[in-house]
């Protein structure tokens, strides 16, 4: 794979260290299980190796990442998001993996039919305080004319997405526990955003992702940390909002049982189509704002259990859009154009045409196993 990045090998430093380690680039090419070919072309910065492979190549030269390579610009270079899950680690070769991904997507801005001469309103100084996560949240609601009522539809959130030059890549990725579950290339240079959704999600989990990459979107300047808490908060404010939550504390203090409390929160789960987790945290939050005592359901992790057994009880998110699956490669592009309103397909036939891209292409950009590319590539152009 060539260069498609700001990133290029620290020649010197590698050089230096072979000597000091008695190593050779036919050693180097032997333990990386590649060609003295693919090693003579990194040494020449003909070509640029994959984040995997330039992982263990830093490993058997007893040096850092940061080390083994030069970043020049970085002003344009992708800014990538994934959903925290938990305490889980994201590792920095996934981490390189996104942000190359981002710069193989810059390649398909050309073809995109957003307007090139101005770009959608975003935040100016995002904040995580309760009161301005509202503000942003019903800002949202009014701009899709959900201001008055309760439940966000899906359709709610595809459309505003198309509104701020986002597009949506539905990909398969499996039953994931961790980040892959959603991930977020913002294109600083393009200002152009690219959410790829995990369609093996359970719908009330793919609603929130879609709802916090929103957020994103809203706040593309943000640090990580940072714009994943906002992401977070911003969610769980626009689909179960202050005037929501305040009703609903409101009744569950006058539940005597806590098997009555947690009943009417899986029952509003039910009508918004929004977990009870979701609904729990958002009545919580609004609670500590009003300086009001908060409705405790984690003994013996009770809200937890009913959350994991309300939301099995649900298809995911591929079993509701397709009969059969894996679906049909054909079936896959419609759905992406016509559900989900994403030019990616067409951007990415076009650009596949006019540069002659090869199916390594599709594979790099979609994640996808040779087969499935091909059946793509074949469906794409048929």
């Amino acid at each position: 794979m060539k260069t498609i990045s700001n990133k290029s090998l620290n020649i010197t430093k590698i050089k230096s260290q072979l000597e000091i380690l008695g190593l050779s680039q036919a050693n180097i090419a032997e333990r990386l299980d590649v060609t003295r070919q693919s090693v003579s072309n990194w040494m020449q910065k003909k070509k640029f190796p994959r984040p995997g492979v330039l992982l263990k190549l830093a490993k058997i030269l007893e040096l850092s990442f940061d080390q083994i390579i030069l970043k020049t610009d970085m002003s344009n270079e992708p800014v990538v998001a994934f959903r925290k899950k938990g305490n889980h680690k994201i590792s920095s070769e996934y981490i390189e993996d996104a942000k190359d991904k981002g710069f193989l997507l810059e390649q398909l801005v050309p073809y995109l039919p957003y307007d090139k001469l101005s770009a959608p309103p975003v935040l100016i100084e995002p904040q995580l305080n309760y009161d301005y996560i509202q503000t942003a949240a019903r800002e949202v609601r009014n701009a899709i004319g959900n201001e008055n009522i309760p439940k966000i539809d899906f359709k709610d959130l595809i459309n505003f997405f198309n509104k701020y030059h986002a597009v949506i890549i539905p990909v398969f990725w499996g039953n994931k526990s961790n980040h892959e579950n959603a991930l977020h290339i913002y294109l600083p240079q393009s200002r152009t955003t690219w959410v790829y959704l995990n369609l093996d999600s359970k719908v009330h989990d793919f609603k929130f992702w879609m709802a916090h990459e929103l957020g994103h979107i809203k706040a593309p300047k943000l640090e990580p940390e940072a714009a994943e808490d906002f992401a977070d908060l911003f969610a769980g404010a626009l689909l179960f909002n202050q005037e929501l939550a305040k009703q609903e504390y409101e009744y569950l203090r006058q539940a005597p049982k806590k098997s009555q409390q947690v009943a009417r929160i899986k029952d509003k789960a039910e009508e918004l189509t929004i977990s009870p987790l979701t609904i729990y945290y958002e009545i919580n939050r609004y609670a500590e704002y009003a300086n009001q005592p908060q409705i405790n359901l984690e003994k013996n992790n009770a809200i937890f259990k009913v959350n994991t057994a309300f939301c099995s009880t649900y298809k995911n998110v591929a079993e509701h859009l397709f009969d059969t699956l894996p679906p049909h490669a054909g079936e896959y592009i419609k759905l992406t154009r016509e559900y989900f309103e994403s030019p990616f397909f067409e951007s990415l036939k076009q650009l596949v045409i006019d540069q002659k891209k090869s199916i390594g292409f599709l594979q790099a950009i979609l994640n996808l196993i040779p087969p499935d590319a091909h059946a793509l590539y074949e469906d794409l152009f048929s």
